[in-house]
Parts: structure tokens; C-alpha cells; sequence
């Protein structure tokens, strides 16, 4: 028992030491609008487009979408940032919890949709994903990274005026496209690994029979080994290449759009370029 107690103390000092970051953290002061861009990557005409954009948005449906360019993420994962930076700009309101924030980390090249609790019916995680690999993340690797965050944000937008039973139906075609594309993916990855270990029985047998009581063979096992080995570094190559996913969350509003609260509880999705 003491020792449990021991364990038990060290867990709670340790899971304490990891929660400093993210609770010290000193991020970026709240701006007056929807658009803060620290990291300089919006050109003014195009910042001040995409402030009037989300302004009108959120007048129209009460809803806040965020655009927050940033320096450095301080060390924090993109997920943690986003959403630590929202609950503390209280994006969305306390009531409808009702926010969006899109971080941009250019110089970690990470961005992250990051969602509030009222919000996640209509943009859901798989949603936030898709935006950020085929509309933002496209853009960016283009070097277009003012289009890819005016892109991503009309995205959004768009997700979030949808009934959530249209939202519902829409996310449910796109989950079985992609479970369809993926099991035709997994199909051929599994032909591969079988194609690759028929070829390694087969050098395995030709050059083990060959080697065995016979050094004049020593040349043509050695060759063997060689193509056994990589035909298993490429067999295990092509098992690890694939696709990854993205997954996380957020919530909205502040100042004129919304303002306190903000119901972060860790949806959205977010990815890499």
C-alpha cells in the first residue's frame, strides 16, 4: 500500500509538471477583430478582406471563426496552443459556446482548426481534417499562404452554416468514401506484403541450399543476402507508407464576437507541411 501511495504521488507531481506549459504559457494579447497576424503572412489588403469576411459572418449567425497567425508555438503542440489560446481569448461565449479558431504556426509549419463544443455538430473532426489537407495545406505548399487561410476560412464558414442533419448526411458519404478508398489501399498493401514474402522464401531457399557445404558458393550467398535483405527493407518500406490522419478540437466567439468562456474541450484537427 505505501508503495501505491508512492506511485499514486509521483503520477499526480508528474502530470502537474506537465500541465505548467500549457497554464504559463503567455500567449498573444486578444485583438480588437477576428484576424490577429503576428506572423506577418497576409499581405494589409488581404488581412483587411478577411477581417471584414468574418465580421459580416459573425453578425449575420452570432458565430465566430478566428484567424490567428503566430511566431513560435513556444513548444507546445499545435492542439494544445490553439486551444489554450481560445479559452483565453474566450472565442465563442460561455452560452452557445459557439467558435472557431484556425491557428497558422509558419515557422513550425503547422496549422490547427481548433473547435468549441456548440460548434462540433456541424464542423466535426473529420470535417476540420478535410479542410486542412485539401483546402489550406495545398495552398501552402504552393507558397500561397494568405489564399490557403482566406480558403480555409470560407470552408469553414461554409461547414458551419449548414443544418447539422445536412452536415450529418454530408459527413457520413464522406466517411464511407473514405473507408471505401482505404480498404482498397489496405487490399493492395496486403498484396504487396504477400508478393514480398514469397520473394524472400524463395531467395531464402535458393541461396540457403547453395551456401550449405559448398564455399564455392560463398560469392552467390552473399549476393543472396543482399536481395533477401532488401526485399525485406522494401517489403517493410512499403508496409509503413501511408496516409496519417488528423484529429483534435476547439469552440468560439469573443470581444464583439462572443466574449468569455469558449467550451474548448479538445475537438478539431490540424496537420503539417
Amino acid at each position: 500500500m505505501p508503495q501505491m501511495r508512492f506511485l499514486a504521488l509521483i503520477l499526480a507531481a508528474l502530470a502537474a509538471f506537465l500541465a505548467l506549459p500549457a497554464a504559463a504559457q503567455d500567449f498573444p494579447a486578444r485583438p480588437e477583430g477576428p484576424v490577429l497576424d503576428q506572423a506577418n503572412v497576409l499581405p494589409p489588403a488581404e488581412e483587411a478582406a478577411l477581417d471584414a469576411k468574418l465580421r459580416a459572418y459573425n453578425q449575420q449567425t452570432g458565430r465566430a471563426v478566428i484567424v490567428a497567425t503566430v511566431n513560435s508555438l513556444d513548444g507546445l503542440d499545435p492542439e494544445s496552443y490553439a486551444r489554450g489560446l481560445a479559452e483565453k481569448w474566450g472565442v465563442g461565449g460561455a452560452e452557445t459556446e459557439e467558435g472557431v479558431l484556425m491557428l497558422v504556426a509558419p515557422n513550425e509549419r503547422e496549422v490547427w482548426i481548433s473547435t468549441a463544443r456548440g460548434v462540433q455538430a456541424r464542423l466535426t473532426d473529420v470535417s476540420a481534417g478535410r479542410i486542412v489537407r485539401n483546402t489550406i495545406i495545398p495552398a501552402f505548399k504552393n507558397g500561397d499562404m494568405p489564399g490557403g487561410i482566406a480558403a480555409g476560412a470560407d470552408a469553414i464558414m461554409e461547414r458551419l452554416s449548414m443544418d447539422p442533419a445536412q452536415a450529418a448526411a454530408i459527413e457520413e458519404a464522406e466517411a464511407a468514401a473514405a473507408k471505401a478508398g482505404n480498404g482498397s489501399e489496405r487490399s493492395a498493401g496486403i498484396g504487396g506484403v504477400i508478393f514480398w514474402m514469397v520473394l524472400i522464401i524463395f531467395f531464402a531457399v535458393i541461396f540457403g541450399r547453395g551456401g550449405r557445404g559448398r564455399r564455392r558458393h560463398g560469392v552467390a550467398s552473399s549476393v543472396g543476402n543482399v536481395i533477401l535483405w532488401s526485399a525485406i527493407g522494401s517489403a517493410m518500406g512499403g508496409h509503413r507508407s501511408g496516409g496519417g490522419g488528423f484529429g483534435g478540437g476547439g469552440g468560439g466567439g469573443f470581444g464583439g464576437f462572443g466574449g468569455g468562456g469558449g467550451g474548448f474541450n479538445g475537438g478539431g484537427a490540424g496537420g503539417s507541411w
